[in-house]
């Protein structure tokens, strides 16, 4: 096949251009801005508007069908993403406008080039491409597209209603590729070369508020302590007393995909991690981006007392971001942050949810997707992995045992960070091999 990378590229320039920013608060978000993005694809991918079934689910969610000819017996394929961008931040310290979709000799600019309109971008160009061969496929496929992912589905979540449409209609996915992992260079890890990270779980998400109450007053006549003395005392606790390490399977497996190329005694290591899995574990403590992989993270984010310096605070609160072990739940979360922190701190849950199931790596589908990583990304290591931050994929599980994270892109030193930062960028080379890789999981899907 033959893809046209700048053609591609010059394509998802203009996706870029609409702020589909969600927010919180389902009633301030700009709406007309995802229905313009809407009628972009229409205008864009006009085989695909022919031919698929296209919904529009809970405002402003995409789903789209592309009906099989039944000559597989497959369960259907969902290649999944999410429309919706995080704001712009500080929009004087961008190089170029944050909805600009700028390109110049090594980068496309703008928010949502990395999270995740490329892999809007690179699915539909694939379907488009086989649609224009007249290609259709042995089983259903769906598009599924979110439009509130970054704001954890506040309100109705998108891609939890799309679940539940689809599951209404005795619907049950063989396989959902969703964003999450993508090809990295290994250099956090000291090695060389690049690694195809490939999310088979995720942690949980929760928001817990520390609360303390106090008669309050004046500022000059303050007593033994105040409200606010208790809720820092008691955050000062949590850093304490962080949760214990433990080595969960899904980051045994990653620790055995890379282990051999770090040398011999850390090789061995990977190749037995139950034995040594004290020492992998401090391993993995050395850096936070690891660390996170290896126990439920605790980190005080949010804090307030009175209005007024002269006045006592009659109550205090304290805000506390908790992501998720695999094996940790909300209550036992809970519980711990309330051991440590006394019973005079209310501990109140705000949000959140619990950690995703483990997807297989033992499948034909983790087989199938190993095989055209691998092929599009030669000389990467192909590793399994925890995703610390949170998906629309969680959603996916009641109707899907197979849920994979991963786009088939490169994520440079350089445009990595930038996801949610200022200067959002991506590598402009390897369009045109994403969208080659969707066209080979899709075709290749029918008989895995």
């Amino acid at each position: 096949m033959k893809i046209d990378n700048q053609a591609v590229l010059d394509r998802f320039s203009g996706m870029i251009r609409f702020a589909t920013v969600s927010n919180p608060d389902p009633e301030k978000m700009d709406y007309k801005e995802f229905y313009k993005f809407h009628r972009y694809l229409e205008e864009t991918f006009p085989l695909i508007h022919q031919h698929l079934e296209k919904e529009v689910v809970s405002r402003a969610s995409l789903l789209y069908r592309w009906k099989g000819d039944g000559s597989s017996n497959r369960l259907p394929i969902a290649l999944t993403a999410h429309q919706d961008v995080v704001p712009v931040g500080e929009e004087s310290q961008w190089e170029h406008g944050p909805f600009s979709g700028d390109i110049d000799d090594t980068y496309i600019w703008g928010r949502g080039t990395l999270d995740t309109k490329c892999q809007i971008s690179a699915q539909m160009e694939a379907v488009e491409h086989l649609l224009a061969e007249g290609y259709t496929p042995p089983c259903d496929v769906y598009l599924c597209y979110g439009h509130n992912e970054e704001v954890m589905g506040a309100g109705i979540s998108g891609a939890k209603e799309i679940v539940k449409l689809l599951e209404s209609r005795g619907v049950r996915l063989g396989c959902v590729i969703d964003e999450g992992g993508a090809v990295v260079n290994g250099t956090m890890f000291g090695i060389p070369q690049n690694i195809a990270t490939v999310g088979l779980a995720e942690k949980g998400h929760a928001d817990f508020e520390l609360s303390v109450t106090d008669a309050g007053g004046h500022s000059s006549a303050p007593g033994k302590g105040t409200a606010l003395g208790k809720i820092c005392r008691a955050g000062a606790a949590i850093e304490a007393n962080p949760f214990p390490q433990r080595l969960i399977d899904v980051v045994a497996g990653t620790v055995a995909a890379i282990g051999p190329a770090m040398g011999p005694q850390v090789a061995a290591m990977a190749a037995d991690p139950k034995t040594y899995a004290g020492q992998i574990l401090a391993v993995l403590d050395q850096a936070p981006t690891t660390a996170a992989m290896t126990r439920t993270t605790m980190a005080l984010t949010m804090a307030s007392g009175s209005a007024q310096s002269n006045i006592l605070p009659e109550r205090a609160t304290l805000t506390v971001n908790c992501r998720l072990l695999p094996g940790d739940t909300l209550e036992s979360v809970k519980a711990h942050i309330q051991s440590v922190v006394g019973p005079e701190i209310t501990v109140t849950l705000v949000k959140g949810n619990d950690p995703s199931p483990e997807s297989p790596s033992d499948s034909p589908e983790f087989a199938l997707l190993k095989e055209v990583t691998m092929e599009k990304f030669p000389g990467a290591i192909f590793a399994p992995y925890l995703m610390v931050g949170g998906s629309d994929s969680r959603n996916y599980y009641p109707i899907c045992d197979n849920v994979f994270r991963f786009a088939p892109f490169v994520a440079d030193d350089a445009t990595l960070p930038t996801t949610h930062s200022v200067n959002e960028r991506m590598l402009k080379d390897g369009f045109a091999n994403a969208v080659e890789f969707y066209v080979e999981i899709i075709r290749r899907y029918g008989s895995c």
